[in-house]
């Protein structure tokens, strides 16, 4: 087993897709440890299917979209991989992720990157910085008092892939998420069950754990750290516990809970150039990127090729691009 790289993997279907992600993995990286967390309460899984040195999670979380159970979930398959292995590096994957760069190539970039960690992340605007128009926005899910709107450009991110997380009005919506106050109301959805309906309101909550030491933060939640950034996240302090119960009524925790305990923290060497080929334009779902990115096809390769990325995300299950990916890009 190399212990040079780990892999986490977060899974919740399409097993068949997560084995040839994993034997890949072990191809590629000369069978490096690999620790899954797969929700097998959305679907199930035969671990008889999979290597017998790969570690699943038991029992499992139930996880949900957007929900700080992914972030739970993917802590506790970090912690078991370095329970049994030591890695110098880890990779946060999903199972519709695949590498795209032969591994030792991988290993020297990381090698002289001098970094901790390779992770996406700004800071989400003061609401002092955002203009305000009178305004209710109704949807299925929530009401929106007010209209946020920020004026200021920022720059892009490192990663040009992941540009949609600096537009002014997904920014808005990070501040909604994370800072501003939420007030949830009961309300029967279908089933019947009780759901909750939430009202956003222009105003900063005032039990949130941010503070100018402890800035909110988010970003993309794929990322790569080093044992530094995996002994931080798996011995949490008080304020990241904090965070974590802070967001455990918020949307999409997982684009704001590593940011900001890693970028917060001091002397953390971190490189926002994350190496991951991503679609989020116009045809991943508006001009917004849509809620989730594009899935990937063949006329995709030229530009996965080209960007150098250490992996690249979304792929369909059976897709003829994994076949072309391991012929030009993995095993040359």
């Amino acid at each position: 087993m190399s212990t040079e790289i780990g892999f986490v993997i977060l899974s919740h279907n399409n097993p068949l897709q997560l084995r040839r992600l994993v034997l890949r993995l072990q191809r590629t990286y000369d069978n490096p440890p690999i620790a899954i967390h797969h929700d097998a309460g959305q679907s199930r899984i035969r671990r008889e299917d999979f290597p017998a040195d790969i570690k699943f999670v038991a029992p499992h979380l139930k996880t949900g979209w957007g929900k700080v159970s992914l972030v739970a979930a993917a802590l506790r398959a970090l912690e078991l991989l370095y329970e049994y292995a030591a890695p110098k590096w880890f990779v946060l994957l999903s199972a519709a992720d695949y590498p795209t760069m032969r591994a030792d190539m991988v290993l020297a970039d990381l090698a002289s990157s001098g970094m901790d960690a390779l992770l996406d992340y700004r800071e989400v605007p003061n609401l002092s910085d955002f203009s305000y128009a009178r305004r209710l926005r109704i949807s299925r899910y929530s009401l929106d008092v007010g209209h946020l709107r920020f004026d200021q450009p920022l720059p892009m991110p490192e990663n040009p892939a992941l540009g949609h997380f600096v537009l002014s009005s997904n920014l808005a919506i990070a501040w909604q998420r994370y800072i501003g106050l939420h007030v949830w109301l009961p309300i029967i959805r279908r089933g019947p069950r009780i759901g909750r309906y939430m009202v956003n309101l222009p105003f900063e909550n005032w039990r949130a754990p941010f503070a100018p030491d402890f800035k909110c933060l988010y970003g993309d939640q794929w990322f790569t750290g080093n044992r530094k950034v995996a002994e931080i996240l798996l011995k949490p302090t008080d304020q990241h516990m904090r965070l974590r119960r802070h967001l455990r009524f918020r949307y999409v925790a997982d684009e704001c809970y590593y940011q900001t305990v890693l970028g917060n923290t001091p002397g953390l060497r971190i490189s926002k150039a994350t190496r991951r080929f991503v679609d989020w334009s116009e045809s991943a779902g508006g001009a917004h990127g849509g809620s989730h990115p594009k899935v990937l096809g063949v006329n995709d390769l030229p530009a996965i090729i080209s960007s150098k990325s250490h992996f690249a995300r979304k792929f369909a299950p059976e897709s003829p691009l994994l076949d072309e990916i391991d012929k030009v890009a993995v095993v040359s």
